[in-house]
């Protein structure tokens, strides 16, 4: 049977870096293990940008400005990204990331903590996409706060959602911390599946991609009604 590491960086062998600046992102990433997203896991979430036309995305992760910079290229003109960050340090180096590209204008760090109201987030709703990939442990309690920003028909992408694989194989898992967060990425999974206003896919791509598809107010309204017709 094909390992699905293997199979993952065959995949990720054919995804394209755009330009020298995330060339050197993805080598410093690497180097002194940022997390930033797997390239086949960004690969499609710049297709999905570009099916869904998205143009105004929030971003709970900043970290260096990757997934920020790559989003943007998918989004082109014209699109308003906000992007969560509450480390000094990586909002720092993703603003000199972001100026390098010029993408200062259309790609704004939110210095905060995700877990937090924050007005710029609020005042910048509703979103067409929001890209979910901040501190696993704190998904289920992020997922309800940002849903409500979102637009009918909008997206939430949940990055890391098999982190690693362990979500297969808790029992495995002997370290306690460790065990507890996968613990919690299960029920997170578990969370999602079960939320009737949104319709989810869960992707083998990357470390793990849901997609979860918010639902036209109708239709809510039709399945609160118990399928019935007016």
């Amino acid at each position: 049977m094909t390992d699905f590491k293997k199979l993952s960086e065959y995949a990720d062998a054919f995804t394209n870096t755009e330009n020298e600046v995330l060339r050197k992102m993805e080598d410093k990433a690497r180097q002194v293990y940022i997390p930033i997203m797997q390239p086949s896991a960004i690969a499609f979430l710049q297709q999905l940008i570009k099916w869904q036309k998205a143009k105004r995305i929030l971003e709970l992760g900043t970290a260096i400005g990757y997934s920020a910079i790559k989003m943007r290229i998918a989004a082109g003109p014209g699109a308003r990204i906000l992007t969560i960050e509450r480390d000094p340090e990586m909002i720092r180096e993703a603003a000199q990331n972001i100026k390098k590209l010029s993408y200062d204008r259309s790609i704004h760090i939110v210095a905060g903590d995700a877990t937090e109201e924050l007005p710029a987030v609020v005042e910048s709703a509703p979103y067409d996409l929001i890209l979910m990939d901040a501190a696993k442990a704190q998904y289920e309690r992020l997922f309800p706060r940002y849903a409500r920003l979102l637009k009918p028909e909008g997206i939430i992408v949940t990055d890391n959602v098999f982190f690693h694989g362990l979500v297969c194989d808790m029992d495995q898992v002997k370290k306690k911390q460790l065990h507890r967060l996968v613990v919690k990425v299960d029920h997170y999974n578990h969370f999602l599946s079960e939320k009737s206003e949104f319709d989810t896919v869960f992707l083998t791509v990357g470390d793990g991609l849901a997609v979860s598809t918010k639902k036209p107010v109708s239709e809510e309204a039709d399945q609160t009604n118990g399928g019935r017709l007016k």
